[in-house]
């Protein structure tokens, strides 16, 4: 009977023993949890402090009394790219309260002339659409280092006041090549290019790998295309004829790129019963000939820009593309699923970077 009490005690010395390293235990994790919580709580209001005070720097600026110039090199009623960058204009003005003033068709004699003058206003931000205005930016910027000059579509940065924002429009006619690829009953492509620039001969060499890739995928042989430069961007006559010439040579499945002479090419892929990609704009509505379009968002990248020159944040040359939501396919009712689903893969691979266009360059 001893030995049995013994043993009882010996159990309840071990079990309250343990109950008090178990709440000891419990104690210390309660006290470490606290202590934890407390420095994620700290961090994330740190965080949190950090957004708020970018928030209220942005929205302390007063965008209305910024002086703010877009030049243009053609008519905001080109349908295509004079138009997108109008409509990112007009987007700041709604979203920002700015009120930018916008030259159209400014020659190429004139851009240095242009630049100038804004300089002279003391203007704050001078903006120009399209490549074509680096040489003139370059000449003119370092001039008037109070004044922030950025070429859309532009490279130059050499000086602090270039702000250039280049779009890769190789990674939205990369798109475009992908819905030319499902278009064509032949695989021939007809390719124009207002201008053979770098940008266009890239935009033009991922466009014409993804037709010609997709076109050969669904069981298409001899899949090949036809590069034409029209040395215009504003001739309509001349993209009509050569359009005319290139359908003749066979072709089913054409895409322009070239401003306002880029009507004159619908006018012919319709006449002729071929099919014809949008790129820069929406040319859906445009005619029943085209099969769909690649859209340049300018009215969501606009702001952006605006924003970051006004708090500083954007120094230097940048690039925009896929990822950042530049460019907008509009379908139509003859896109398939299976198009579709091609195009949105070609996305996401673009985005994440598992997809290098770069390797499909000619230079």
């Amino acid at each position: 009977m001893k030995k049995v009490v013994s043993i009882l005690l010996c159990l309840m010395l071990v079990g309250t023993l343990m109950g008090c390293s178990s709440s000891e235990s419990s104690s210390s994790s309660e006290e470490g949890t606290a202590e934890e919580g407390a420095a994620e709580e700290s961090a994330s209001d740190e965080g949190s402090s950090e957004e708020a005070s970018e928030d209220e720097s942005k929205s302390d600026i007063d965008y209305s009394s910024l002086k703010i110039a877009l030049i243009l090199p053609g008519s905001i009623d080109d349908q295509s790219w004079n138009a997108s960058n109008n409509a990112g204009a007009v987007a700041c003005d709604e979203q920002l309260g700015t009120k930018i003033e916008v030259i159209e068709s400014v020659a190429v004699e004139d851009f240095e002339s242009t630049f100038t003058e804004y300089g002279e206003k003391n203007y704050d931000l001078v903006m120009a659409a399209g490549s074509q205005f680096d040489e003139a930016c370059a000449a003119v910027a370092p001039q008037y280092p109070d004044t922030v000059y950025t070429v859309v579509n532009g490279t130059a940065s050499d000086s602090d006041n270039m702000v250039p924002v280049f779009p890769k429009e190789y990674e939205g006619s990369y798109l475009a090549g992908i819905l030319a690829g499902y278009c064509t009953e032949n695989g021939q492509f007809a390719t124009m290019g207002g201008e053979m620039n770098t940008a266009m001969v890239h935009l033009l060499d991922t466009y014409e790998k993804a037709a010609v890739d997709v076109a050969e995928e669904r069981g298409i042989k001899d899949a090949s295309a036809t590069r034409s430069d029209l040395n215009t961007w504003t001739d309509v006559s001349t993209a009509k004829s050569m359009t005319e010439q290139m359908i003749d040579n066979g072709a089913d499945t054409v895409f322009c790129y070239s401003n306002e002479a880029t009507s004159g090419s619908i006018q012919a892929t319709e006449e002729m019963g071929a099919k014809f990609i949008g790129f820069a704009a929406n040319k859906n509505t445009e005619s029943d000939c085209v099969y769909a379009s690649v859209d340049m968002n300018w009215a969501d990248v606009y702001p952006w820009i605006i924003e970051g020159v006004a708090t500083g944040e954007l120094k230097g040359a940048q690039e925009v593309g896929v990822k950042e939501g530049v460019f907008a396919v509009v379908y139509s009712d003859e896109c398939s699923d299976e198009c579709k689903e091609a195009v949105e893969k070609a996305i996401d691979e673009i985005s994440d970077g598992s997809l290098d266009l770069t390797q499909y360059f000619s230079d």
